[in-house]
């Protein structure tokens, strides 16, 4: 094996016993902070909403509503503003790793964050949910990433089967 080769091992492994020294004494999501930077969730206004370019968010949105193209159309729920957002609140808190961020209670905003299970990554889910009539609801909803360029789909393949859900 050639010096080269040794020295940068001795480093990976530094580097590897350096990260798991920071994760036994911080824990995941400090650690994350750490090398990351803290978290932000931004306010999200639908109306003025602009994505960014990376691929790591996915934005569900009743037609004419959200001020950039949704990625799916929000579907209409046979059910007033009140049960939607109340079956909303019931399968949420089934879910793994979630936890209540911001909410406006008055615009019927909440704020979410789900954290992968292995590493803690932190996703942001808001979700706003709209009257159409008395027996009619639909809302809006907007997940992404806060590390990284790629989410390999997750924040699409978490609100479509939180959609499903509460169908």
């Amino acid at each position: 094996m050639g010096k080269r080769l040794k020295t940068t091992i001795k480093a990976l492994l530094a580097l590897v016993v350096l990260l798991a020294l920071l994760i036994a004494v911080l824990g995941r999501e400090r650690s994350l902070e750490v090398v990351f930077g803290a978290v932000e969730v931004q306010p999200v206004e639908f109306a003025a909403l602009v994505l960014s370019p990376k691929p790591n968010q996915f934005l569900v949105c009743p037609p004419g509503y959200c001020s950039a193209k949704p990625h799916l159309l929000s579907p209409t729920f046979a059910a007033s503003v009140d049960d939607l957002q109340q079956r909303w609140m019931t399968m949420i808190a089934a879910q793994p790793r979630i936890e209540a961020g911001a909410a406006d209670a008055g615009a019927r905003q909440y704020d979410f964050i789900q954290r992968t299970k292995w590493i803690r990554y932190p996703d942001s889910i808001t979700v706003r949910f709209i009257p159409l009539t008395a027996d009619s609801a639909t809302l809006a909803i907007y997940s992404r990433s806060h590390y990284g360029r790629s989410d390999f789909a997750v924040n699409e393949a978490r609100i479509r089967a939180w959609l499903g859900l509460l169908n």
